[in-house]
């Protein structure tokens, strides 16, 4: 991304699909290992940098940006080069300005939206509040009993509450019940209570896996996707997909089989999992999780130089969210699934390389760089590696839930 590293987490709505992203920003030349550095509002010369990467499409397709916006940044002429609908939030303070008011509301007559934080200062409702399209607040900041007392303000006014640093699924039920309409942390990827079961595809899918390492002969695996064409179909649309950048349009299961190989094939099968019963992938925050885990433990495999676990690095992380998706234990994925012994080793224990990849990948995910020190060391690898990776994965997700999966 031109000098910067960019993180970004979903925003949910009720049915926990994906309405938007908020994106959050930092500058390369300023990654330290061990150090928690400043996550940028976003300016001018981000938006620059977004530009010349690509687009804002490249980080979250067709989804909404929410951007943390500095005060001059709200009357710059770039910001009308982001699409129509992207976010852009001040903080609770900044809503006091008069000038913060009259361009936040200019913003909004030309497609754009404004969110506030609120920070519980006793301030009440500042006249910003009363215009704009989103309220967020900070979960971790308040007890339950002033958290029902804030709902109840906001809600004599037309904007939508958001959550963030949600931490689990009982706090993400309990704030729904409030009244927030979107929100925000990494309670989505804790296992909850009444998922999905494991359905007949799912169940071949997880035989084929088998069967892959196995080595079983190219009939026999070419059968079983003939006894559903569900998969066959999920498997080629996949495949072909912009993501994958597989150089030739693949026509049959044989010739997946014959041009990726047994060990390459078991990656898309294990992807397909996540996929296959799915009615659209791209609102489902689950599936692009387990992408970017998947893709980052590939890279970073590759950049330490432990060639010998690459292809098992994208497995491990995809199959480490798949408790969630089930909600079942690891235990009983990696028993069903007869994985390799270092994918069990790394997902019931944290042992091994592919453990180490593992751990740091979670750390990633909830932002804890400044604890990830020990895991890098024995990687030789920095927190500027692990950052690119990320970056990296983020945009090549994208291709996977735009585009090439339409």
């Amino acid at each position: 991304m031109n000098g910067y590293y960019v993180h970004k987490e979903p925003v949910l709505d009720r049915k926990k699909g994906i309405i938007g992203y908020q994106l959050c920003f930092r500058e390369a030349r300023q990654a330290e290992t061990g150090l928690k550095w400043p996550v940028l509002p976003v300016d001018g010369r981000v938006i620059e940098a977004v530009a010349q990467g690509g687009g804002l499409e490249k980080l979250t397709g067709s989804k909404s940006a929410f951007f943390d916006a500095s005060l001059g940044m709200l009357d710059l002429d770039i910001l009308r080069t982001l699409p129509k609908g992207t976010v852009f939030q001040v903080t609770g303070r900044d809503g006091l300005d008069k000038d913060v008011i009259i361009k936040s509301g200019v913003l909004r007559k030309q497609g754009y939206r404004i969110g506030v934080g609120h920070s519980g200062n006793g301030m009440g409702i500042a006249p910003l509040y009363q215009s704009v399209d989103f309220v967020r607040i900070d979960s971790l900041s308040f007890d339950p009993d002033q958290l029902s007392s804030i709902v109840a303000m906001f809600q004599k006014l037309p904007v939508k509450l958001a959550a963030y640093n949600v931490q689990d699924r009982a706090a993400h039920d309990y704030y729904e019940k409030l009244g927030f309409e979107l929100f925000e942390g990494p309670f989505f990827i804790q296992p909850a209570e009444g998922a999905e079961p494991i359905s007949s595809s799912q169940t071949l899918l997880m035989q084929l896996s088998n069967d892959l390492r196995a080595n079983r002969d190219v009939t026999h695996i070419e059968k079983l996707f003939k006894n559903g064409p569900k998969l066959t179909f999920g498997l080629l649309k996949l495949i072909n997909s912009a993501f994958f950048g597989v150089a030739q349009k693949i026509t049959s299961i044989r010739h997946a089989i014959t041009l990726l190989g047994y060990e390459n094939l078991q990656k898309w099968v294990v992807l397909l999992l996540f996929t296959v019963d799915r009615r659209d992938e791209k609102v489902n925050p689950l599936v692009e999780r387990a992408i970017v885990r998947g893709k980052v433990m590939e890279v970073l495999a590759n950049q330490a130089g432990v060639k010998s676990v690459v292809d098992s690095a994208f497995i491990t992380g995809m199959l480490s969210l798949i408790n969630v998706l089930f909600n079942v234990s690891a235990s009983e994925v990696t028993e069903k699934m007869n994985l390799a012994q270092e994918i069990q080793d790394a997902l019931l224990k944290r042992e091994g390389l592919l453990g180490t990849l593992l751990n740091l990948v979670e750390k990633m995910d909830l932002q804890e760089h400044q604890s990830a020190d020990e895991e890098l060391g024995i990687l030789g690898l920095t927190i500027s590696d692990l950052l690119s990776a990320e970056t990296d994965a983020i945009v090549e997700s994208q291709l996977f839930l735009g585009a090439g999966m339409a």
